[in-house]
Order: structure tokens, then C-alpha cells, then sequence
């Protein structure tokens, strides 16, 4: 049975230009329509909230220097704590997304940027439930989850 007095929360912050003001009211209700919807079919997921962060490359660029030793900036990353921490604290972790590099995918794979941005979130809020794609099994798996909770959202 599921405790309705625990209430999961998305915290999504910009630090970027937005191209309306609609536009991104319009994103941000469709990324947390995306989290509550899958934050409701994980238990560890159903006690804690994340914050977003979607910034630009050069903010994206400084953080992947300084936690992945690359410099160079990258799409999407996500910072979780360990499970017993992520319980204790009812705090997944965080996820910035680089609109620089989501509006250069979007161009590249001929999608909208609304649909990258979604592509991403959900990519980075697997990484704080413990997915990942280091290993071919493990990629198999997240991505396959991956698109089929993308696929939803279209």
C-alpha cells in the first residue's frame, strides 16, 4: 500500500536563457509530469526528490572537469548519493542538462528541443537510480528502460 503522505518533489532551476517564458512554464510541467509518473512505479524514487539544473556549456563544461576529470562539456549529468543516503535524506541526487548540447543534439537528430530535454532528464534520473551504461548489460538494460519511458512523453 502505497503512504500518501510522503510527497516527491522535482526542483528544476534555470541558469540560461529561455527562449518564452511559456516555452519553459510549458517544459517544466512536462518534465515533473514525467518524474511523478515514474517516481510512482519506484519505491526508492517514490521518498525522494532531485532537483534539475539546465544551464549552458560553459557552467556543464566546469562540472565535468571537476567530477569526471574531462574538459570538455558534455549533455547530461547527474550526481547521486548512495541509497542508504538517498533513503535517510529522501534526496536522489542531482541532474544538469547543458541546453547548449541538447540544442545542438536536437539539430543533429532532427527532433524537437522539448523532446532532447526529455531524452536527457530521463537519461539522468535513471543515473540517480542506479542505472548506468559502463558495462554492455547494464547499457542494455538502462536504455531499454530509457525508451520506453521516452516513448510515453512523445
Amino acid at each position: 500500500m502505497k503512504n500518501h503522505s510522503i510527497k516527491p518533489e522535482v526542483i528544476i532551476r534555470q541558469h540560461c536563457y529561455i527562449k518564452s517564458r511559456q516555452w519553459w512554464l510549458n517544459l517544466v510541467t512536462k518534465l515533473k509530469r514525467i518524474s511523478k509518473i515514474h517516481l510512482s512505479r519506484n519505491k526508492l524514487a517514490q521518498i525522494a526528490t532531485y532537483t534539475l539544473l539546465i544551464t549552458k556549456n560553459k557552467e556543464i563544461k566546469k562540472l565535468n572537469h571537476k567530477y569526471r576529470k574531462k574538459n570538455k562539456p558534455t549533455d547530461v549529468l547527474s550526481f547521486y548519493l548512495k541509497k542508504d543516503e538517498q533513503i535517510k535524506n529522501k534526496y536522489l541526487g542531482d541532474i544538469v542538462i547543458s541546453i547548449d548540447k541538447a540544442k545542438e543534439q536536437s539539430i543533429e537528430k532532427n527532433v524537437s528541443l522539448e523532446n532532447e530535454l526529455t531524452l536527457l532528464l530521463v537519461h539522468g534520473y535513471l543515473h540517480l537510480l542506479g542505472y548506468d551504461h559502463i558495462i554492455k548489460s547494464d547499457a542494455k538494460k538502462m536504455f531499454t528502460l530509457q525508451d520506453r519511458i521516452f516513448k510515453k512523453f512523445l
